[in-house]
């Protein structure tokens, strides 16, 4: 994908409220109205029944982790940043999330090495006190279940092709509304 490198977002959010109150808002529409045929494919992309039996909510009741149980299995978000990463040079300005965490493990299950990095979990806080236990195979059979069964990896493909396009027009919208500063200001 190609790298464009946009500078003083925040300034130019700044000089479209002092210039028009609401003038933001117009343009946050804009780019989200360039940005919902990605969501729409990621949508579709995103199986309506769970990847492997044992992700059913059926089978996890009362748990975050059931396919579809905090939020809907193809529950997306569209967002905008304007504030810089603590991590990294270069930030998103654009990015679209899926918001279902079962959804979210079942479709990058695989991308890493696929070995736990330790044989217990890091401590961390349980009803009160602190809690860490012993890591399983669990979650390396189910990586292995998904890859097999060609059942993880499903968000990215399914809009990688339109990316770009969509990355264009969403530059030209900050570009024409970075003009209407220019002019008022210029």
């Amino acid at each position: 994908m190609t790298e464009n490198v946009i500078y003083d977002v925040k300034g130019l959010i700044k000089d479209l409220n002092d210039l028009e109150p609401g003038l933001k808002n117009k343009m946050l529409q804009a780019y989200r109205k360039e940005a919902k045929p990605v969501e729409t494919k990621i949508k579709h992309a995103i199986p309506e029944t769970a990847p492997l039996p044992g992700m059913r909510i059926s089978k996890n009741p009362h748990g975050r982790l059931a396919w579809g149980a905090v939020k809907k299995a193809d529950a997306t978000s569209i967002r905008f940043r304007t504030s810089g990463s603590r991590k990294f040079k270069i930030t998103s300005l654009a990015s679209i999330w899926v918001m279902s965490p079962m959804t979210a493990i079942a479709d990058v299950a695989g991308k890493g090495i696929g070995i736990p990095r330790d044989e217990f979990t890091k401590v961390y806080a349980y009803k009160g006190g602190t809690r860490r236990h012993r890591v399983t195979t669990q979650g390396i059979n189910m990586i292995r279940r998904l890859k097999m069964e060609h059942k993880n990896n499903f968000v990215y493909p399914a809009v990688e092709a339109s990316l770009p396009d969509v990355e264009r027009q969403i530059i030209l919208v900050l570009e024409e509304y970075a003009a209407k500063v220019n002019r008022k200001l210029g």
